[in-house]
């Protein structure tokens, strides 16, 4: 195995093929999700994509990082779509037969230019944000890490939430507890009224931009009410999403749904698809009409619809919302964990850190 270091998204670009090839399906790993991530939402980082290539020039492996070097006196390598986008289940990509193989690859020319000015330069963590414990693959990446003598520090997330699908809706409703049943009964009826209408991004019909704008605002709503910026006060966010949106839907792996109810917006959607999960991205309510329980009646139109592809799962990703558990889901821990350099400054920078995070929560714990 070779190795390649992608420092220029444009040279990255020209081999995107190769990249496609090796990803597979799942939404967060795909080219289009990460470069625009990283053009908007990471424009002020440096790239640093290491890929493993094989003696027939075929790509089989991936470590999608980037250099962070925004913060003062700290300099940070971390996945490609990691924070404010989310993106979940975060790894090293690399075919089956060949992971194991790739990471130890991988983590071994890591430590070795860890400093040196020609490829990484100073780095003083490596930060895996949007990783699942529960992930053999990724275990095995923080084994590797470890067994090179890296201390590390970890910090469980909000969990992501996954519910098996079985091959009809009746066989998943009736593995809902007594009052749920209520519920999805009652979304049921209310799908069924004359005045109700589902519309669809990869219906023809309808305007992908209009009911783009229809999403933003039904969030934004949500979140208001919450007491929240919503995501989409960030305009460089909403760029990105668009733009990460859109191949994928063109692909059939995205979509956004919306319910109106008497032609007017009440729930909103928006959906990416792997080969077999169904993700729900984010969501929208009309807060001024919650007594029509909208959650209820999106939720039991997508999942209807993952049903209907004949995929094995429906996935809440990231966010500890009550909501979640009610839907016979079981949770997915996600958590942040940093590697720290086997380096004295480095170490030193990981105290000062650790100490000033046991100030913070001492602050905390005596104000509450």
């Amino acid at each position: 195995m070779r190795l390649k270091l992608y420092k220029n998204l444009s040279e990255l670009e020209q081999d995107r093929d190769h990249w496609d090839a090796l990803v597979g399906s799942f939404p967060f790993f795909q080219f289009d999700w990460m470069a625009n991530w990283f053009q908007i939402l990471g424009k002020e980082l440096e790239l640093a994509v290491l890929v493993g290539i094989d003696k027939d020039d075929q790509w089989i492996g991936i470590a999608p990082w980037c250099i962070d070097r925004t913060q003062p006196l700290l300099n940070k390598l971390r996945f490609l779509g990691s924070g404010d986008a989310c993106s979940d289940y975060l790894r090293l990509i690399a075919r089956g037969e060949n992971h194991d193989e790739f990471n130890r690859v991988a983590i071994d020319w890591l430590i070795e230019n860890i400093g040196c000015p020609q490829t990484l330069g100073r780095i003083d963590v490596i930060e895996l944000e949007g990783i699942s414990t529960e992930d053999p693959k990724t275990n095995y990446l923080c084994e590797v890490f470890g067994a090179n003598g890296m201390k590390h520090h970890t910090t469980a997330l909000e969990g992501g939430w996954q519910v098996e699908l079985p091959s009809t809706w009746e066989e998943l409703n009736a593995k809902f507890s007594k009052s749920m049943r209520r519920k999805t009964k009652a979304a049921a009826k209310r799908l069924a009224n004359a005045e109700v209408e589902v519309l669809s991004s990869v219906d023809s019909r309808y305007s992908t931009d209009q009911l783009w704008e229809v999403f933003v605002e039904l969030h934004q709503q949500r979140r208001e009410m919450l007491g929240q910026p919503g995501c989409f006060a960030d305009t460089d966010f909403e760029q990105f999403l668009k733009q990460a949106f859109k191949p994928m839907e063109n692909q059939s792996r995205a979509e956004l749904l919306i319910i109106n109810y008497e032609k007017k917006p009440l729930a909103a959607g928006l959906y990416f698809r792997s080969d077999d999960t169904f993700y729900l991205y984010q969501s929208g309510l009309d807060t001024t009409r919650m007594r029509l329980e909208p959650g209820y009646q999106i939720c039991s139109i997508a999942m209807q619809r993952a049903i209907a592809l004949g995929l094995q799962r429906f996935d809440f990703l990231r966010g500890d919302e009550p909501y979640k558990a009610r839907w016979n889901t079981t949770r997915i821990p996600i958590v942040r964990t940093r590697f720290i350099p086997r380096n004295s400054v480095a170490n030193l920078k990981h105290s000062f850190w650790l100490t000033g995070r046991k100030l913070k929560h001492l602050v905390k714990s005596s104000k509450s």
